[in-house]
């Protein structure tokens, strides 16, 4: 695995140098490190790590709420506490952590939770990033559907021709057929 950039969030000065030990003796980077949520947010926004790893209890806003704002800001979070009940896991849950790690924290244990939270990330975002891509092309295809049968009944020629002569459109503005069929659509629109 290749080394990750973490923020590491815990209020205990101990247990956050005991950690920070642990992910630098993996090969992990620590880019910064604070005891506080409204801290966490700031420096999240500042130094964009792959990884943040938080406490749930920490003084201000809790890690629950931070982990939210992660979220929203497409960073992993891995949550260490030393509370194990199964409101708080469910808590975790639907904040989108993607590993949580029960105090007291032995090094193989946080090693594997930022490894399989990082993985399970990584395809998740992968995932979203294609069905983006798939939003996108269908729409598109639908542009340029409604863009063709326009041409189609303007000119009274085959779908086939309309189609052609939109991609010799795009090709000669030198842009998408799925913005040149927009554009044709929102000419109708007026």
């Amino acid at each position: 695995m290749k080394p990750l950039s973490i923020l590491l969030v815990e209020d205990e000065v101990l247990i956050r140098a005991d950690m920070r030990e642990m992910l630098e003796k993996a090969g992990h980077i620590v880019c910064a490190e604070c005891g506080n949520g409204e801290q966490a947010v700031r420096l999240v926004k500042e130094n964009v790590p792959n990884l943040v790893i938080m406490d749930i209890m920490m003084p201000g806003i809790s890690g629950l709420e931070v982990a939210q704002c992660m979220y929203s800001l497409n960073i992993p979070v891995v949550m260490v506490t030393a509370h194990s009940q199964p409101q708080m896991l469910q808590r975790a849950e639907s904040v989108h952590v993607y590993g949580y790690v029960v105090k007291p924290v032995s090094e193989k244990n946080l090693i594997a939770a930022v490894q399989i939270a990082y993985a399970r990330w990584k395809d998740m975002y992968s995932t979203h990033q294609e069905l983006d891509k798939t939003k996108e092309n269908l729409k598109n295809q639908k542009l340029i559907s409604q863009a063709r049968s326009i041409i189609q009944d303007r000119l009274g020629i085959s779908a086939g021709e309309a189609h052609k002569r939109l991609l010799q459109e795009s090709m000669q503005r030198q842009t998408t057929p799925g913005q040149i069929a927009q554009r044709i659509i929102e000419k109708i629109k007026k």
